[in-house]
């Protein structure tokens, strides 16, 4: 005779495979169906939050270069924060190569167009903004192919930017910013992470370099002549301070 044996399964056994099947679904319709927003359209729009470039250009170069410098990183940390929800890993809303997309601030009058190029391995976007009697910024942004940053999918996106406040002067201000940051999605969250560090410098001698750690906070220092003369702070959502040192017989 051929005996059968059952083995009971516990109630809270089933419960929790009940639960890490539902959780799997959560993650996988996230996996595929976020990111119904498009990339390049996003980084336009977040290349209009021109506040930091404004309160720059208001400041003299003889007296404030550091903090113009820190103004420009300001501006620039927020629109790769405020662009990063059209990164991640999973977008079938990308512009074909050869696409241009232009806004114009209603108040600012700021114009800003990104020019979309694709090619099998990457998508750079070529970015300017012209902000009248301000600034003009010129910038491009590479989008990375999807790899893993720990157990979530995250892009690389490396830009290089050039910030030129009221270049209608001769010997105007300038900065150059070079970033190489990353878009991670917590898929079980929802949320994308902003993280990896920027380098900062301009044409009166100031270097810099801001830190965006996987938790979003900020720090960071600008350096003149190898002395450290002020340090940044905050969070990569709520906007970042830059502290200035109390310094003698120098610009700040």
């Amino acid at each position: 005779m051929m005996s059968h044996i059952f083995v009971k399964i516990p109630k809270f056994a089933q419960a929790t495979a009940l639960l890490t099947l539902a959780a799997g679904g959560v993650v996988l319709s996230r996996f595929f169906n976020t990111r119904n927003v498009n990339g390049a359209e996003r980084l336009t729009n977040a290349l209009l939050d021109t506040e930091s470039l404004q309160a720059a250009a208001r400041r003299n170069p003889e007296e404030a270069s550091a903090q113009m410098l820190a103004d420009c990183a300001a501006y620039a940390v927020r629109f790769a924060f405020l662009a990063a929800e059209g990164v991640g890993p999973v977008n079938r809303y990308e512009d074909a190569g050869g696409t241009s997309r232009t806004h114009t601030h209603p108040y600012t009058r700021a114009v800003a167009t990104v020019l979309t190029e694709n090619n099998t391995e990457k998508q750079t976007l070529t970015y300017a903004v012209s902000i009248p009697d301000v600034a003009e910024v010129r910038g491009t942004r590479t989008i990375g192919q999807v790899r893993l940053s720990g157990l979530s999918p995250a892009r690389p996106i490396p830009e290089t930017l050039q910030i030129t406040l009221n270049s209608n002067e001769e010997d105007g201000y300038s900065a150059q910013i070079e970033s190489e940051l990353e878009v991670a999605d917590y898929l079980v969250t929802g949320r994308v992470h902003l993280s990896g560090s920027t380098t900062l410098r301009d044409n009166v001698g100031n270097v810099g370099r801001v830190n965006i750690a996987y938790d979003g906070s900020v720090s960071g220092t600008i350096t003149r002549d190898a002395h450290v003369i002020g340090r940044f702070e905050g969070q990569v959502n709520s906007g970042i301070q830059y502290r200035q040192y109390q310094l003698e017989g120098s610009a700040a």
